[in-house]
């Protein structure tokens, strides 16, 4: 019982440092062009979605359900919505780059600042989307592996 108490508190802890990681990320955006910035839930989204299955990927024997083969089954199935959220917020992005220029949203900036935050949004974004895209495509492939492992030899 000591042991799952242990692997709640360290998936909390997790919890809250990606939210704080979020915070960090998005609070440069926040600071100079407020709510502006129409992507915050979908950068969120994508940071969130990154920082989990990586967790999930490389940590997954600290979960507190590593045992169940139940969770992983579904965690071999939910990265095809996650797939198709993660293509739509790539498409909408550019989307936006291309129609309205990142630059619309940031005309209480001078030109100079308007330069070096239009590249950290887009640094950003397509950092922590990378992260997030590579970690969904290898999401089923680890749990497959874990489930595999835990009929075969008894290991996680």
């Amino acid at each position: 019982m000591n042991t799952l108490r242990q692997k709640l508190l360290f998936e909390l802890l997790w919890l809250a440092l990606t939210a704080v990681l979020i915070a960090i990320i998005l609070s440069p955006i926040y600071l100079r062009i407020d709510f502006q910035y129409p992507f915050y839930f979908t950068n969120a989204g994508t940071i969130i979605i990154g920082m989990t299955f990586v967790r999930y990927i490389f940590l997954l024997r600290h979960h507190w359900i590593a045992a169940s083969s139940w969770f992983k089954l579904i965690m071999v199935f939910i990265p095809i919505p996650v797939f198709f959220f993660l293509l739509n917020s790539l498409y909408d992005f550019q989307a936006f780059l291309d129609e309205e220029n990142i630059y619309s949203i940031m005309e209480n900036l001078h030109f100079g600042d308007q330069q070096k935050l239009g590249k950290y949004i887009r640094a950003e974004f397509v950092f922590f989307w990378a992260i997030a895209f590579v970690a969904n495509a290898l999401m089923p492939f680890r749990m497959i592996l874990s489930v595999w492992r835990k009929i075969n030899k008894g290991t996680h």
